[in-house]
């Protein structure tokens, strides 16, 4: 088994802590590891190698970090991002094709690893008896913000697009929806087979970028701008016959907010506010990143501040969704912050 990270997305929620240059899954916070060593180091031991593929001016930090970790890298530089299908269809062509292939995202934070170890190896058995995969969560809350996977047993009933507050409490209560995690895990030649059938467009273009990528080396920006910019959920998953799903209980954050950091860092992490002096206010319910300044904080509580050389974010804990409104206001104002 391969495993494959996909290594996009630019975690705009987390903004100003991460940017361009250092999205999310680069930053260094978890005891001085970050998210894409740690998806690295929970899948070494299942899997024969790794495969990177990111944005072309992230290949080199991409590749250090997995050097770091340990990791023999080898990367496929996309000049330009066309969604989670074309990089798997690169990822698929490159492959055996009896090779089992686990895709999964670089900037999520799983904990309990013996249930982790045990989903996956409950993925693999499925994808070896020629199914796609994916890996389902129970759910935790009401989440409003993830697609859900309506299942029975493994066998995948539909997918749903992120439901309204009553929906999602509906959906929590029945027992019978999962989070889409957006791990998935099949035989390349699966992969192939039913984006050839789905999504001949991307599969014709994306067999073109691999052919290139064989031949010289690398791919250029207009066999990559060729390709259909798709989900591999939309292109794929949400029409093929062959999918399976995975239950699984193992605690999984996508760590896409302020809070869901907080979390991840004084729950699974020792983190302590070094930078941070707390007067008349509870230092357990605020979060302080910052290394350049004493941060004080006095009779507030449920607060994150971030403090990075190019803008400073005071927050309160709750309001993490409306960082993206945020991002876009200074996207269109001081688009050097970005």
């Amino acid at each position: 088994m391969q495993h494959i990270i996909l290594c996009g997305g630019s975690g705009t929620r987390l903004w100003p802590l991460s940017n361009r240059h250092t999205p999310k899954q680069l930053l260094p916070l978890f005891e001085g590891r970050s998210l894409l060593q740690l998806t690295y180091l929970r899948n070494n031991a299942a899997c024969s190698g790794v495969l990177a593929i990111a944005n072309e001016q992230q290949v080199e930090v991409i590749s250090s970090q997995l050097l770091d970790a340990g990791a023999t890298v080898r990367c496929i530089a996309e000049p330009v991002g066309r969604n989670t299908a074309a990089a798997i269809a690169l990822a698929a062509f490159m492959a055996d094709p009896e090779e089992i292939l686990l895709i999964t995202p670089s900037d999520h934070l799983i904990g309990t690893p013996d249930v982790y170890a045990a989903t996956i190896a409950a993925a693999r058995q499925l994808a070896e008896e020629g199914n796609l995969v994916t890996i389902g969560l129970r759910p935790a809350y009401p989440e409003t913000g993830y697609g859900y996977i309506h299942h029975d047993g493994n066998d995948v009933i539909r997918f749903v697009e992120k439901p309204d507050a009553v929906n999602a409490v509906r959906m929590m209560e029945s027992g019978d929806y999962l989070w889409n995690s957006g791990i998935f895990c099949s035989k390349a030649s699966v992969m192939l087979d039913e984006l050839e059938r789905f999504a001949p467009k991307i599969y014709a273009a994306g067999k073109h970028a691999a052919e290139e990528l064989i031949r010289t080396g690398s791919i250029s920006l207009s066999a990559m701008e060729a390709i259909p910019s798709d989900s591999i959920d939309y292109a794929v998953m949400e029409k093929s016959l062959r999918v399976k799903v995975v239950p699984s209980t193992m605690q999984w954050s996508d760590v896409g907010s302020y809070e869901a950091l907080t979390e991840a860092l004084m729950v699974h992490y020792q983190y302590s506010n070094q930078q941070a002096v707390f007067i008349e206010s509870d230092p357990r319910n605020s979060m302080v990143i910052g290394k350049e300044k004493l941060v004080a904080l006095v009779g507030v509580d449920n607060m994150v501040v971030v403090d990075t050389p190019g803008a400073l974010l005071i927050m309160q804990k709750g309001k993490g969704q409306e960082i993206k409104q945020l991002h876009n206001w200074v996207k269109e104002n001081r688009p050097e912050l970005l």
